[in-house]
């Protein structure tokens, strides 16, 4: 294993040497000509075995099954595109690319436990310290710290050819405002429905398009029916997400007492610190449970 990092070392050497000899401008300019690299670039770049890291157990970030396929999806398409990080002072840890490195398991059949059909992995190096280890953990995923769309610019780029491949899905492109995959012949109202629906403060209602052709030139009509269905399917869909939505943002309710006293005591029944201003309904549940099932209630009193 060790003779085939090497040679994917020298490989990789050799390629970078021939991308820096061939890397000429139109005026002849060549890496000989290059400014002084910004002393803001830190860690160097290296080619580990993927059984040599190992994941951060306290990394905050998850993800779930559906989104873990679209960034599968994108890797498959596009490769492994962006930095992998990792610390070398606390044993290589990975510190940027948890989903990434998930991915890329399933994809070479990797097996954390046995370290079968064990992979090299190029990466971005650090050494630092365990505690700027985790601020960076946070740091390069947090979303205070990365740009937002510019919903213009990003439904120019979108098209029928891509949006699934670039992570979106059918009740994205309605929330964007891109309706290529929401055709409204037969149902004009469709596109202008769900825009009011999902962001009725923030984008103006579509006009309903003039009446089409019964089927268009150039369809048939099992494309013309199958198109409609979509449509209609994809408005059942944002409707639902949308219903949960609202259910779930109004799934609280409201505790009172007579008095703080009161509060207090009921707080300090339950073992919770006196400045409790929100539980889980989940959590509260589980606590009267286990009272009910140790037999031990206690005393609860009030004015």
């Amino acid at each position: 294993m060790a003779k085939t990092q090497k040679t994917e070392e020298e490989r990789l050497d050799k390629a970078a040497k021939k991308a820096m000899k061939d890397s000429v401008t139109e005026g002849k300019r060549t890496t000989n000509d290059l400014a002084e690299l910004s002393k803001f670039f830190c860690g160097e770049q290296a080619v580990l075995n993927r059984s040599d890291i190992h994941f951060a157990d306290y990394n905050p970030r998850e993800i779930d099954d559906e989104h873990l396929k679209t960034l599968k999806r994108g890797i498959k398409k596009y490769g492994l595109v962006g930095g992998i990080v990792v610390n070398k002072q606390t044993g290589n840890t990975l510190v940027s690319g948890h989903q990434r490195l998930t991915v890329m398991d399933e994809l070479q059949k990797y097996d954390p436990a046995t370290h079968e059909n064990d992979y090299s992995i190029r990466c971005d190096l650090i050494d630092v310290d365990e505690k700027t280890e985790k601020e960076l953990v946070i740091f390069l995923n947090n979303p205070n710290a990365q740009g937002k769309w510019d919903w213009g610019r990003l439904r120019d780029l979108v098209n029928p050819d891509n949006y699934k491949d670039v992570g979106f899905t059918d009740a994205d492109l309605s929330m964007i405002g891109v309706d290529f995959a929401m055709p409204t012949v037969g149902d004009p109202d469709t596109a202008a429905a769900i825009t009011q629906m999902i962001l009725p403060d923030i984008v103006q209602p579509i006009a309903p398009v003039a009446a089409a052709p019964q089927v268009p030139a150039g369809e048939s009509p099992a494309e013309y029916e199958a198109k409609k269905q979509h449509m209609k399917d994809v408005k059942a869909q944002v409707q639902e997400q949308a219903m949960q939505r609202a259910a779930d943002n109004a799934a609280y309710i409201m505790l009172s007492f007579d008095n703080f006293t009161n509060m207090q005591d009921f707080l300090a029944w339950l073992d919770l610190p006196a400045d409790t201003q929100i539980i889980k309904g989940e959590e509260l549940a589980t606590m009267f449970q286990d009272m009910d099932e140790g037999g031990d209630e206690g005393d609860y009193e009030n004015e």
